[in-house]
């Protein structure tokens, strides 16, 4: 390697620490919603889990969701470098091995890319271009955002150098570590691989088994996820199967969006004139037609959805075309012309004039400008993503020393909801004495979701349902098991302050249901499903669910306050705030509140009462929530006048009804299961005078197992959503375990190709 070449790769692996540092004197290197509420709440509750339980791959986590399967956030960094670096590290906040490992491997890339575009022949200042155009991607957004989205492309390059320097069998360790990274977007990665290296050998046999291998390895990790995502349906768009085939002349998935590739103009010039050249024309009219027809962002996306964003894997064959033009200097106009005639957006045709110019002088000789271009790509990143980061105010509130203490000097006996900015809350952990009902991952338990947002109808706050809030919902918090309340305020029926540190307060109520109980007070599933809303509201409460014979019936005691069929027209050019008084009593009752939303514009809309938000996701959302139908469940202890905040946008309302409900409705006795210490999930003595039901709020998977008295249980449904079983009456020891389905297997399995791996790569090299 030439002295320039190791310049040129400092130069790389420089800049992007150079933004993260720059960025880093004023925010934090990460962002709102995904980074906040994932990324570092759960790697930072991973390794709080580690030290307590000392398993890296635990079967469940006892803490998020109720106690869930540890696979439904795999995808969040359960088996990542840096993560478990960590773990070696208690004393360093887990934020700077997320933001250092992430910037570590943006800057890797941009060495990779230089070292893959040198080996196959190109200049060192067309390679080195070509580089700076990689590392200034605005996909790169991503790496302190959605990280894995682009934590998987030095791997990528990585497997392209192997595959050029027929070193294919260290392939096996790329696959592995792109699944530990991204296993969504490795199938992707798979076939750009599988055609790159037909492009290029015309074969593709000799990768197959590398590849193989490396899946092999990773079983541990996407088995057990694989089989708990086809286990729970997730809601996205509906894709019409015409449309794929419809083009698309946006080019998001290319040019600028952060979501795709996020490359200059001069990329899309480079494809066309790619087609010139019989190196590159099979690729270069591939590549198009990937970015203008939906259709292969569909099968690359495995048919859930269309998103551009895989295209993000067409990165180094783009890169490659590019330099490839330039090393041949050679200049079709007429491709020239084609391609300009897609570039029909004010930025893209600002951005063609700064290409043409380029071009023009580079065609001329002046080889100089390659150099003056790169600064195109870095201005335009810089000025995209630089004020794009996370507020060190809001970070500091989700961190809250006040909470954490709050929760470390009290006894927090069941759950713990934090009603305290809950879309950022959702998932984080101050410490393992707190136990969650909520949750935020692209995999969460199906069952449940429906349960807490379309029976007991806690408001849907947030664009993507998926993400499963803390709310006042009293339905909810007592169903739950949530005995602890982190708040601001303390006006919340049947819990009483205890405690408090700063502008926050701890509030009780241990009048909740208990995590396990044995009851006889059942309803049958078929009776219950037929109860329409409100009136299912106090039935779930005081009948438990069950499939089989029930013990007695049940007479809601709902009532109907307000019935408005009139409808409201909104046209609020900003958010708006009305205060409406109350003229019926609410003290000691339960208000529920409900209405249709129908949007007249492609923006979110949002109607807050009383601190409680419903959302409308907006209408071309990729993951929509389907909220049309606002619901609102208040249970403060008395309620002077309904404090309503209205999104800007035009919508109406109408059909708006108010139900109230005494709050002693909400009294039920059941049979407590006295816990007892355990490793298991549960164990615990009962004493029960009725044959009848055990019931859990545990919700329901598959891996679950019952044992009483030593015996197996048939595992039931109870509640629509969670874990239970039939029980006699007696006295009995009951016991819960839960093992995640096809974990061990998925270790035999890897181990096994571990050491086939091993061998394999070891026989390979010898014989080089």
């Amino acid at each position: 390697m030439k002295k320039r070449d190791k310049f040129y790769i400092t130069i790389l692996f420089i800049l992007p620490i150079l933004f993260v540092l720059c960025v880093s004197t004023y925010s934090i290197y990460g962002s709102k919603l995904d980074w906040l509420s994932q990324h570092v709440s759960l790697a930072d509750y991973f390794r709080q889990n580690f030290y307590a339980t000392h398993q890296i791959i635990p079967d469940t986590f006892a803490h998020l969701q109720g106690q869930t399967n540890a696979f439904s956030f795999s995808y969040y960094g359960l088996l990542r470098p840096d993560v478990l670096v960590s773990y070696l590290f208690p004393n360093i906040p887990t934020r700077f091995f997320i933001i250092g490992y992430a910037t570590l491997l943006w800057a890797s890339t941009g060495g990779l890319c230089y070292c893959w575009l040198r080996n196959k022949g190109y200049k060192d200042s067309i390679s080195f271009f070509s580089s700076i155009c990689c590392i200034c991607a605005n996909c790169f957004f991503q790496s302190h955002q959605q990280i894995m989205f682009v934590e998987i492309l030095p791997f990528l390059f990585l497997s392209f150098i192997l595959i050029d320097k027929n070193k294919r069998q260290w392939i096996s360790l790329c696959i592995c570590m792109a699944l530990f990274h991204n296993y969504f977007y490795t199938p992707g990665m798979i076939l750009i691989l599988l055609l790159y290296d037909y492009d290029q050998n015309h074969t593709i046999k000799d990768i197959l088994i590398p590849i193989l291998i490396g899946m092999g390895m990773a079983t541990i990790l996407w088995l057990p996820t694989g089989y708990l995502i086809l286990n729970n349906h997730k809601s996205v768009v509906q894709t019409n199967l015409f449309d794929l085939l419809i083009p698309n002349f946006t080019l998001k998935g290319l040019v600028y969006d952060s979501y795709g590739c996020g490359l200059t103009v001069i990329s899309w010039i480079a494809l066309f004139q790619g087609i010139q050249f019989e190196k590159t024309r099979k690729l270069s009219i591939l590549l198009i037609l990937m970015f203008v027809f939906p259709i292969f962002s569909y099968i690359l996306n495995g048919t859930l959805y269309a998103r551009t964003k895989i295209l993000v894997l067409c990165l180094p064959l783009i890169l490659m075309i590019l330099a490839h033009w330039l090393q041949e200097r050679k200049l079709n106009k007429g491709l020239l012309v084609l391609a300009s005639l897609f570039l029909c957006t004010k930025t893209m045709f600002i951005g063609l004039l700064i290409s043409l110019v380029f071009i023009g002088y580079y065609f001329m000789d002046k080889k100089e400008c390659l150099m003056i271009y790169a600064l195109v790509p870095m201005i335009v990143f810089t000025g995209l993503n630089y004020n794009q980061c996370l507020d060190l105010k809001l970070y500091n509130s989700m961190y809250s020393k006040d909470k954490q203490k709050l929760i470390q000097r009290n006894d927090l006996n069941q759950r713990t909801a934090d009603l305290d900015q809950v879309g950022y809350s959702v998932n984080h952990i101050y410490d393992l004495k707190e136990m969650k009902a909520s949750s935020y991952t692209s995999t969460s338990n199906s069952l449940y979701n429906t349960f807490v947002y379309d029976i007991i109808k806690n408001p849907i706050s947030q664009p993507n349902r998926t993400i499963i809030t803390d709310s006042e919902n009293y339905l909810y918090l007592s169903m739950m098991s949530v005995q602890n309340i982190l708040s601001k305020e303390s006006n919340l029926y049947g819990y009483k302050e205890v405690d408090s540190k700063g502008k926050y307060k701890l509030l009780k109520n241990k009048n909740v249901f208990p995590m396990v109980y044995v009851t006889s007070d059942t309803i049958n599933e078929s009776k219950f499903d037929k109860l329409f809303y409100p009136y299912n509201l106090d039935t779930i409460y005081n009948r438990t669910i069950v499939n089989g014979e029930t013990s007695n019936e049940y007479a809601s005691k709902m009532k109907l306050i307000k019935n408005l069929d009139q409808s409201i027209l909104i046209e609020n050019k900003k958010k708006a705030k009305k205060r409406i008084p109350i003229d019926f009593d609410t003290k000691n009752k339960m208000v529920c509140i409900d209405f249709d939303v129908k949007n007249y514009t492609e923006k979110k809309v949002f109607i807050s009462i009383n601190g409680m938000k419903n959302t409308l996701s907006k209408k071309h959302s990729v993951y929509p929530n389907g909220n049309k139908h606002f619901t609102y469940i208040l249970s403060k202890k008395e309620l002077k006048q309904f404090d309503v905040t209205l999104s800007k946008g035009k919508y109406k309302i109408s059909n708006i009804r108010v139900y109230t409900c005494d709050m002693n409705v909400f009294d039920r006795v059941v049979t407590k299961v006295k816990p007892l210490k355990t490793t298991s999930i549960f164990k615990g003595k009962v004493t029960t005078s009725k044959d009848g039901y055990l019931v859990t709020s545990y919700p329901y998977e598959k891996g679950y197992e019952i044992y009483i008295d030593g015996k197996k249980q048939n595992v039931e449904i109870v509640n629509k959503a969670f874990v239970g079983c039939k029980i006699k009456k007696g006295s009995h020891t009951i016991t819960i375990q839960f093992h995640a389905p096809f974990k061990k297997l998925g270790l035999c399995i890897s181990v096994l190709f571990v050491m086939i791996g091993g061998f394999w790569i070891w026989k390979k090299s010898k014989n080089l």
